[in-house]
């Protein structure tokens, strides 16, 4: 397959995973009215989980694979930007909420040129300035003074960079289940111990959310995840703006 047919097709799988984000955020906000984010997080993850696990064993991937410490490294980075992202999508209106998450892909970009060694044009690069400012206007986000919810959804944002780095950084290495089984499980395994802090049972309609919450981050991390081993972390930037238009 030619570059330019692999570099759009992981275009097109970007697209697909901002429209599942978010179907992802609209979920959260619903769920979060009544659950502690971190609740949110929690079942977020273990549905993640169960289902990676049913595709890895189907596929007969590596569950643990060869790129530990970076795929540990991509988990770590995954749940920090996950639950900031999820407790600002609580205390924050969610077009702001999603939109300072989405600054993720100007980190991203300047990650990849520091740490990657990927060289975007300029053009790509007034490409990301100019997607992100219309998307601020479109969305009316409204930067009016900055909060601790505020602060916390543009640091959500530089761990979602670093993320999407080192997802970038392991390539063809490892397969795209691996990678995300370790940010589920990961992310699983560090939400346990905020359960016990205001836990509630979930009733039949919050179920209902944390499924969307659940199906809808786990093929958009599917698809991103495919994506970003397919064309530059700079290319892709501008197109991930679309989730919060959707």
């Amino acid at each position: 397959m030619k570059r330019s047919k692999i570099y759009l097709s992981g275009i097109l799988l970007m697209c697909k995973a901002a429209f599942a984000f978010s179907v992802m955020a609209l979920c959260v906000k619903f769920a979060s009215q009544t659950l502690p984010s971190l609740e949110i997080v929690f079942f977020r993850s273990l549905i993640g989980t169960l289902m990676i696990l049913a595709l890895i064993h189907a596929k007969k991937v590596s569950l643990l694979g060869q790129e530990k410490t970076l795929m540990t490294l991509r988990g770590l980075f995954g749940f920090a930007a996950l639950s900031l992202h999820f407790y600002t999508i609580a205390h924050l209106p969610l077009g702001t909420a999603v939109l300072l998450n989405y600054t993720a892909p100007i980190f991203a970009a300047i990650f990849a040129v520091c740490f990657l060694k990927e060289k975007p044009s300029v053009l790509l690069a007034a490409m990301i300035l100019l997607s992100f400012t219309g998307v601020y206007f479109l969305t009316q986000a409204g930067f009016r003074g900055v909060s601790l919810p505020f602060f916390l959804g543009l640091l959500s944002a530089v761990f979602a960079a670093a993320a999407y780095a080192l997802i970038r950084a392991i390539k063809h290495r490892e397969s795209p289940l691996t990678v995300i089984f370790y940010f589920t499980g990961v992310s699983t395994v560090g939400s346990v111990g905020f359960l016990p802090f205001g836990f509630e049972w979930p009733d039949l309609y919050e179920w209902i959310f944390l499924a969307g919450v659940g199906i809808g981050s786990f093929y958009g991390q599917l698809w991103m995840t495919i994506s970003l081993r397919r064309a530059p972390a700079s290319l892709l930037s501008p197109f991930s703006y679309l989730t919060p238009l959707l």
